[in-house]
């Protein structure tokens, strides 16, 4: 749910250009607000995770429900993965293969399952180390928090282990961030969107208001923000985000839940 909250909050500010904003006080569930592609397939892969494995059962989730909701913001690249009949990788390096890996931070025993299950989960539509590295990257900041590991602990994992550059505050990225849509040029961000705030509405603020793609980077905030001991969505927030959502998605939710969160 914290991704998906992020997802629906930042949608809004993503697109067309003029709507993004700067402004940390912009209103959360603006008119547009709904979910999109980082819903849907962060709730595939939840899907995904209670039942077989594999490569082909994780393609056949993602084609169900992209075909079900393609309308609601899936890239061309994507697109054309979820309606073709062979299974050949898009080769992207887009922000896709990161934000759709929340569950997979929770779902994990071991930080060495989180990094076989996010490479797998990217693999078969971003077959590219920029795109594995951005899954990786925030599966790993998942479970390392939910684990009790420190802020400063998974910012040196991340920053040595994945290359990206931790080091710089919302408020210091914000003034000459702009628009983009890769792994390497969004994903650190968002994760910087967490690291130096204080509870999940300041994370979700901070990563809408960098002006970028405002709901992917809000949807891997908000996915790291939840992991963190004693931080809770706002109950407003997560009631109009759960209302929003159909009712496929929240038995998915209901689910996971019942047979993952209650033991990890």
């Amino acid at each position: 749910m914290g991704t998906v909250c992020g997802d629906i909050i930042g949608l809004p500010y993503e697109r067309p250009a003029e709507k993004r904003t700067k402004d940390y006080n912009f209103e959360a569930f603006a008119k547009r607000s709904r979910f999109s592609d980082d819903t849907v397939f962060t709730l595939t892969i939840a899907e995904w995770l209670m039942g077989e494995r594999t490569n082909r059962r994780l393609i056949d989730l993602m084609r169900l429900y992209g075909r079900k909701y393609w309308r609601i913001g899936f890239s061309r690249t994507t697109l054309s993965f979820i309606f073709r009949k062979d299974d050949t990788p898009c080769g992207s390096n887009g922000n896709g293969a990161a934000m759709r890996v929340g569950a997979i931070g929770w779902a994990a025993q071991t930080l060495e399952e989180a990094l076989a299950l996010a490479r797998q989960a990217a693999w078969v539509t971003h077959n590219t180390d920029e795109g594995v590295r951005g899954a990786q990257a925030v599966a790993t900041a998942i479970f390392l928090n939910r684990t009790g590991h420190s802020k400063e602990e998974i910012r040196e994992y991340i920053e040595s282990h994945f290359g990206y550059d931790l080091s710089h505050t919302p408020e210091q990225i914000r003034p000459d961030y702009e628009f983009s849509g890769t792994c390497d040029g969004s994903v650190p961000q968002a994760i910087c969107c967490w690291l130096y705030l204080d509870n999940y509405e300041q994370t979700i603020r901070n990563a809408v208001s960098l002006g970028g793609d405002a709901d992917t980077q809000a949807a891997i905030a908000g996915s790291i923000a939840i992991a963190t001991p004693g931080w809770t969505i706002p109950e407003e927030w997560y009631e109009r985000a759960y209302a929003k959502m159909p009712e496929i998605f929240r038995q998915i939710m209901t689910e996971f839940e019942t047979n993952i969160l209650s033991r990890s």
